[in-house]
């Protein structure tokens, strides 16, 4: 990413400035064209719903008066008494003569009269045909669901459509109540509607502005549609159940815009009165809208030149912005010398003014930084030649300490020989230079801290006790040379030499997890004087604020130890210190383990 950046030079001034005062022109002009063009586009969406909602009550008022005329036909048929006769001797078990099943032809026929709509009138005894005489059995003939549902209306009006597909008619199915046998189901009639009652979604309403027209029933099923091509099945079973799903029973419902095959149709939904059955209406935005084309062509015009006469004249306006700029930067990369150089230019731009004697002074701060840095190097150097000259392999001391150990193993003098020898590995251990420079083990260090005890068990005698842990794992861990011997000494020195009765010390190194991480915590612990609050408080102070080179005696004490502990490990690691007067002091570092 960021050499594209570079390639396309977007990380320069001048682009950077000439690429915002683009995008804002170009995001006001948006937003005011976008404003205008939305603003047009919904008032023709509400004027066109308000036109197709007309429309689409026109067509749910033309099926609710076909169905309210056969709803009283059909109310007039199941009453007529020859009718109510005949069903209630076949549901009492008499016989009833083919005479008399076709003596009902003519009030069929009569009632047929009334109403162009209606093309056939099927009666059932029961659920057998009664007439015609060739007719299907009844749930053969409607179906199951189509039955229970004319069952639970118990004699009203249901409205189901054909059940083959090869037949696309409407019937009203009627549960026939019998008077006789206090109003017990005596048997059905069924009323097939013709064709030319579903004529007007093919004819009248099929082309309207490229549109499509649909008639569910109440259960969300398919009856009508002006064009099949639309919507797939499995689509228009998915908007049925949208559409017919939380209506209240009232002639209108909401529109919105619904979004189908990547096109957006405005949808109108209106239910009938009489039967519950939804007519759906969609209707492409595009038809609505496609005279706003001519605005949005101009908008997008009007943009394109705004942002071409922009484009031209941020240029001129970046050029003076920038000039001064690239005349600062070409001073600082003209530069032979390992330092920059001061620019000596007077620009006519206050700002730049500004920003070049800023470049001057800060040239300046960095001559004098590496003016002293140079001279803190030189007298660095000196000094650690110094050291080094004043070292000294002392071959002399150890083998004096030689003789005098043999010459007092010779006289029996069994302790002064120990402790001969005993110093001479102290020193030994002191001055050593190993392969891995200030580093050696945790189990080296514990030993010269057991030699360090030794050799003062000779001088305090019982005054002084010793106890030294640690677990094996720990023996080989790599720990700066010299880290515990001074804390020791401290702990001698400040806690039990100045007591009477002297006291005892306590060396243990354990392993902890801290952060899930490998840790050891090594402790030296005595009971000597201990240190009042106040002390304490200003030791640890001195311990966070202080570095090595404050330290009195270089490579002692507890500022040196500390001082090595945050070098070697980091700035989170330091001393703990523990102490109250009489309870003796405890002190403690806690050091990653090193895989």
């Amino acid at each position: 990413m960021a050499r594209l950046i570079t390639l396309l030079r977007l990380n320069r001034t001048r682009v950077q400035i000439l690429l915002g005062f683009l995008t804002v022109i170009a995001i006001v002009l948006s937003i005011a064209g976008g404003y205008l063009y939305r603003t047009l586009s919904d008032q023709l969406v509400r004027e066109a719903e308000q036109y197709v909602g007309a429309t689409a009550e026109q067509a749910s008022a033309r099926l609710d008066a076909v169905f309210a005329q056969v709803d009283a036909l059909t109310l007039q048929l199941i009453t007529d008494p020859r009718i109510q006769d005949l069903l209630y001797k076949v549901h009492v078990g008499e016989a009833v003569s083919i005479e008399d099943k076709l003596s009902v032809r003519p009030i069929l026929y009569h009632l047929m009269a009334f109403s162009w709509q209606i093309e056939s009138i099927e009666l059932y005894a029961g659920e057998d045909p009664f007439y015609p005489l060739e007719n299907q059995n009844f749930l053969i003939r409607i179906g199951q669901e189509a039955a229970t549902f004319a069952n639970l209306r118990e004699g009203q009006l249901v409205w189901t459509s054909n059940r083959h597909k090869a037949e696309k008619h409407l019937l009203a199915v009627r549960q026939i109540r019998l008077q006789q046998d206090y109003l017990a189901a005596g048997g059905y009639v069924i009323v097939k509607i013709s064709d030319a009652l579903l004529s007007f979604f093919h004819t009248e309403f099929s082309a309207f502005k490229g549109g499509t027209m649909y008639l569910y029933d109440q259960r969300g099923k398919l009856v009508a549609a002006s064009s099949q091509a639309l919507l797939d099945a499995e689509q228009l079973q998915k908007l049925a159940v949208q559409t017919t799903a939380g209506q209240s029973g009232e002639a209108a419902v909401s529109s919105p815009i619904v979004r189908i095959n990547n096109t957006d149709y405005l949808q109108i939904i209106r239910q009938s009165n009489e039967t519950n059955w939804s007519i759906l209406m969609l209707v492409p935005l595009t038809a609505i809208t496609g005279g706003l084309l001519v605005l949005k062509k101009a908008i997008i015009f009007g943009v394109s030149v705004s942002i071409i006469i922009c484009l031209l004249l941020v240029g001129a306006l970046s050029s003076l912005i920038t000039k001064p700029i690239i005349k600062l930067r070409s001073k600082m990369r003209s530069t032979l010398s390992t330092l920059p150089e001061p620019n000596n230019e007077h620009y006519f731009n206050f700002e730049m003014n500004e920003l070049n004697l800023s470049y001057n002074k800060l040239v300046q701060e960095l001559h004098d930084m590496v003016e002293t840095v140079y001279e803190k190097e030189r007298l660095k150097n000196q000094a650690e030649i110094k050291m080094l000259q004043a070292q000294i392999h002392p071959h002399f001391l150890f083998n004096t300490l030689e003789s005098l150990h043999w010459m007092l193993v010779e006289k029996k003098e069994t302790d002064g020989a120990r402790m001969v020898i005993a110093l001479s590995r102290l020193f030994r251990y002191s001055i050593r230079s190993t392969s891995n420079d200030d580093w050696t083990t945790l189990d080296d260090e514990l030993n010269h801290c057991r030699m360090y005890l030794e050799i003062m068990g000779y001088r305090l005698g019982p005054r002084l006790s010793w106890q030294v842990h640690s677990e094996q794992m720990l023996h080989t861990l790599a720990l700066p040379k010299l880290m515990l011997q001074p804390l020791v000494e401290n702990a001698i020195a400040h806690g039990i030499e100045p007591r009477v009765e002297g006291g005892h010390i306590a060396i243990n190194a354990l392993p902890v997890h801290i952060h899930g991480k490998a840790h050891v915590r090594i402790e030296i612990k005595d009971n000597g004087l201990g240190m009042k609050l106040d002390a304490l408080s200003e030791l640890r102070s001195r311990l966070q604020a202080e570095s090595a080179a404050h330290a009195q005696t270089p490579g002692l004490g507890l500022l040196n130890v500390q001082h090595r502990l945050k070098l070697y490990f980091g700035t989170n690691y330091s001393l703990q210190l523990k102490s109250s007067p009489g309870e003796g002091m405890q002190i403690a570092m806690i050091i990653p383990i090193r895989s």
